[in-house]
């Protein structure tokens, strides 16, 4: 199996946007040509660590969303649901989700953190894919994933390309100690691992139609639903096209 290396560029804030050492233009030059970008330290550390507290102590709050249902038939709703794989799924999956379809709706401790990444990212979002789309119910919404150690995991599955063209994946887990698995992504170049790269704070970058999963996370100890620990991620969502999405290995 042939590999190839995500291209490491370092990122900062500046003015409240993401500001990296490339120009958009050749992020989305390196994008184009399939290209895995992580930009490293785009948000900082211990804003991150807030965030997935807010979210933990907001699912101790809110009942859980059933499983089994679709969340979309309220797609007003903030919600959050563990999905431990008891219930079928066009995408096999165990993680605990948290659908942020009504920021505005969140308690101030978690709508404050939410809302300024989402915006951050909705802005970086934009730029490299060269759209226009807003956070509304005919455009994004964020989700927070928690994928617990002892097993959680993502299948293989693709987006079509349009209309987001560009996928974002932020960083809430800290590589070493929260979790030892990461994104693994199919590329002209080769496969390409992220486990050791994507770290607390940086944003993946990736051509939409590039087939990626999540690996099983640290699958030799109990599930850990109720810890901090695991792989935490944060992403935006084009509503229209993550339901034309597919597993590449649906009979896995």
């Amino acid at each position: 199996m042939t590999t190839a290396e995500p291209l490491l560029v370092p990122a900062c804030q500046s003015a409240g946007l993401i500001a990296a050492d490339l120009d958009d233009a050749a992020l989305i030059d390196a994008l184009g040509k399939g290209r895995i970008v992580i930009l490293k330290g785009a948000f900082p550390e211990d804003k991150m660590i807030a965030l997935r507290e807010a979210a933990m102590r907001w699912a101790l709050e809110e009942p859980e969303f059933p499983d089994g249902r679709s969340p979309d038939e309220t797609p007003t709703r903030n919600y959050h649901r563990i999905d431990d794989g008891t219930h079928p799924s066009a995408f096999p999956h165990i993680f605990h989700q948290y659908g942020l379809n009504a920021l505005d709706d969140l308690p101030v401790y978690f709508r404050d953190p939410a809302g300024a990444v989402t915006a951050v990212m909705t802005d970086l979002q934009n730029r490299v894919a060269q759209t226009n789309w807003d956070v509304s119910l005919e455009g994004l919404r964020s989700k927070i994933l928690h994928y617990p150690r002892g097993g959680g995991f993502l299948t293989k599955h693709v987006h079509e390309l349009e209309p987001q063209r560009v996928g974002l994946i932020l960083s809430l887990s800290r590589v070493g100690i929260d979790a030892s698995d990461g994104t693994t992504f199919e590329t002209p170049a080769g496969t390409v691992d992220t486990s050791e790269h994507h770290d607390i704070g940086d944003v993946v970058l990736f051509r939409y139609d590039l087939p990626h999963a999540v690996e099983a996370v640290d699958p030799g100890v109990p599930v850990e639903w109720e810890a901090d620990t695991g792989k935490w991620s944060f992403v935006l969502e084009l509503r229209e096209n993550f339901r034309r999405s597919r597993a590449t290995n649906p009979a896995e």
